[in-house]
């Protein structure tokens, strides 16, 4: 019997067939999976990488970053962490992952945005008080108005010191005139006297009198061009700053300004008179010059008369003291008419003084007496701010808010006292000194150029104290001066009774009390009377009764509450890398790695197509292959 096999054949091809295609199923199918194998394993791998965050960075500042010098050292951490996936990848048969970094992202990369968000995150997960009761832009709107107000009338000021000196000025050409006028009555006594030589020596001190004049009228003629100088700077430098006032502060400080410009209108019609006088005590020089050449004929007629006991001198001696007494009598009188001076120069120096002394002298007056100011100071060179990076994006209101929050907790201030390399971390963010004795200066005048705009504007919304102040300006200038110059002398009483109490209110905010924005008449703490005491004892008072509004760290957050945020963002890693640093030598800010974006990719090798009894139906494929998967993680 023949024995046929074609159906054997046949079947034995379709086996062939239906294996190869099951072997190529399954490869598909186990390098796909051998691919998601490879990206758990780098997913993991990164996990394990941000799971060595910097512990110093958390327990100190709340802040999630690891440590890496450089990128080979997260590629090298990363295949560590492989390195039990490759070990028993069992089936997927992976081999050798590489890591290549696409990006790596650093807190201090695009203007520290990274380490605002981790502040965020963080912050988002409590509770806080902010030190602003209502909207924080509107608050500093008000602040800034106070601001603008500070900058205008502290210039104002200065300027209604100029109107004094040149008052002053008047004053002295005054008191010159009064004394030509004793001096011309003891000539008329010693003329009946018939004393000659007396009288010569008084009309030597009248000349002398006479010759100043010219020299007091160019001193005031060299005041008064100062004082209209000045106030054209004034006027053009604070054009800006005017207009930045409220409605009410502008019409009031315009109403000010056209007192000081109304001021030098009348002043000009005062120079016409003084400049007159300098011609004047020339011609009266002259007759003075006219009275000694008369005065030495009559004494050598006299001499001639005493010598001569024979001589008949009687008519020329009667004739010289007529010359002589028509001469003393028919002396020029020099007149100031208009209206001028000071009467109460004592107090207004005082008052100078005293804005002086607080103005050049508060840093050393508001420190509490318990309290040694730090003398700590650092290298800046090495810091991260000496490297600030841009791209930063702004923030909005909330996100602010928080930042803002978390620098008062984390970050200590003068009342703190701690002991750290900046004991003054807070006024070191707001200002960025090398020293905590300048971060703390410059905080200090911030303070004050604030708290004394707020407090002058309560002085003129509060009539009585506006009346007083008027009082006292009525009595420094006095009733003949010209009435302008009482406005002016008020509008310097107020601005040392602002600058009084705001430095009072800095001694009260560093010796931990508080101090409300906009104060009421319970929170004043100074009166006129006293404010010149500080002048003899150098001593701003205790500072015990300060217990309602914003503390010193309040005032410090609302400053940095509009701080650049660039600056501001660097200054705090300057912080934290000095305050790591202690313990930690060579710790930077900038090998802190907030984000990863890295490519892994690997050998593998076929299984199923390497299967004998088909590894020549894939004879087309190489043993081997790559695989590449993408990782990325922030914090």
């Amino acid at each position: 019997m023949k024995k046929r096999g074609s159906v054997t054949v046949f079947i034995a091809l379709i086996f062939v067939c239906i294996a190869a295609l099951i072997c190529a199923l399954l490869e598909s199918a186990r390098t796909s999976s051998a691919r998601l194998y490879l990206q758990t394993a780098g997913d993991s791998a990164i996990d394990s990488l941000f799971s060595r965050y910097h512990r110093a960075m958390w327990d100190n500042y709340r802040i999630f970053a690891f440590e890496s010098e450089n990128d080979e050292n997260i590629g090298d951490l990363m295949c560590e962490y492989m390195k039990p996936y490759v070990k028993n990848c069992g089936m997927y048969r992976i081999q050798n992952p590489v890591v290549s970094l696409n990006k790596k992202i650093s807190l201090n990369d695009n203007g520290g945005m990274y380490l605002e968000q981790e502040i965020i995150d963080y912050m988002k997960l409590g509770t806080f008080e902010s030190v602003f009761d209502g909207s924080p832009d509107k608050l500093w709107k008000d602040i800034e108005d106070a601001n603008s107000m500070e900058k205008i009338t502290s210039d104002y000021g200065l300027s209604s010191r100029e109107a004094i000196d040149v008052e002053k000025a008047l004053k002295r050409l005054s008191e010159n005139i009064d004394a030509q006028e004793k001096i011309k009555l003891k000539m008329r006594e010693a003329l009946d006297n018939k004393n000659l030589g007396e009288l010569k020596r008084l009309s030597d001190n009248l000349k002398k009198k006479l010759k100043k004049v010219p020299e007091l009228v160019k001193k005031y003629e060299k005041k008064a061009d100062k004082m209209s100088a000045k106030l054209r700077e004034i006027e053009a430098k604070n054009s800006s700053n005017l207009d930045k006032l409220s409605e009410s502060n502008k019409a009031y400080i315009e109403g000010e300004i056209e007192k000081f410009k109304d001021y030098v209108d009348k002043d000009s019609e005062r120079r016409l008179e003084v400049e007159a006088l300098s011609s004047q005590s020339e011609s009266m020089v002259g007759e003075l010059d006219n009275l000694e050449s008369d005065i030495d004929s009559l004494q050598s007629t006299l001499d001639e008369a005493s010598e001569d006991d024979e001589g008949d001198y009687s008519s020329e001696i009667s004739d010289g003291w007529i010359r002589v007494s028509d001469d003393v009598y028919s002396l020029g009188e020099m007149k100031l008419s208009c209206k001028y001076g000071i009467a109460d120069e004592d107090k207004e120096d005082k008052l100078k003084q005293l804005k002086e002394m607080i103005s050049d002298g508060v840093f050393s007056l508001v420190i509490p007496s318990n309290r040694t100011v730090s003398n700590k100071s650092i290298n800046t060179l090495s810091l991260p701010s000496n490297a600030t990076t841009g791209g930063y994006t702004g923030r909005n209101l909330a996100e602010r808010l928080l930042i803002d929050e978390y620098m008062g907790k984390y970050f200590a201030d003068f009342t703190d006292d701690i002991n750290t390399p900046l004991s003054y971390e807070l006024e070191y963010i707001l200002n960025g000194a090398g020293s905590d004795r300048a971060n703390l200066e410059s905080t200090v005048l911030k303070l004050l150029a604030i708290r004394e705009g707020l407090n002058y504007m309560h002085i003129i919304r509060d009539q009585d104290k506006v009346q007083l102040a008027t009082q006292l300006a009525a009595a420094i200038s006095g009733a003949l001066c010209l009435p302008q110059i009482t406005f002016i002398v008020k509008f310097l009483i107020i601005a040392v009774w602002a600058l009084v109490e705001s430095a009072i209110d800095i001694k009260g905010l560093l010796s931990g009390g508080k101090v409300p924005i906009i104060k009421s008449s319970e929170d004043w703490h100074t009166d006129l009377d006293s404010i010149f005491d500080i002048l003899s004892s150098k001593d701003l008072g205790n500072s015990d009764d300060f217990k309602r509004g914003i503390s010193y760290e309040g005032y410090l957050k609302m400053f940095l509450y509009i701080e650049d945020p660039v600056k501001r963002n660097f200054r705090m890693m300057d912080i934290m890398q000095l305050d790591i640093g202690v313990n930690q030598k060579d710790f930077l800010i900038k090998d802190m790695v907030y984000g990863v974006d890295a490519n892994i990719s690997c050998g593998a090798k076929r299984l199923f197509s390497e299967i004998s009894l088909f590894s020549k139906e894939f004879s087309g494929l190489s043993s081997g292959y790559s695989m590449e998967v993408r990782v990325e993680k922030i914090y």
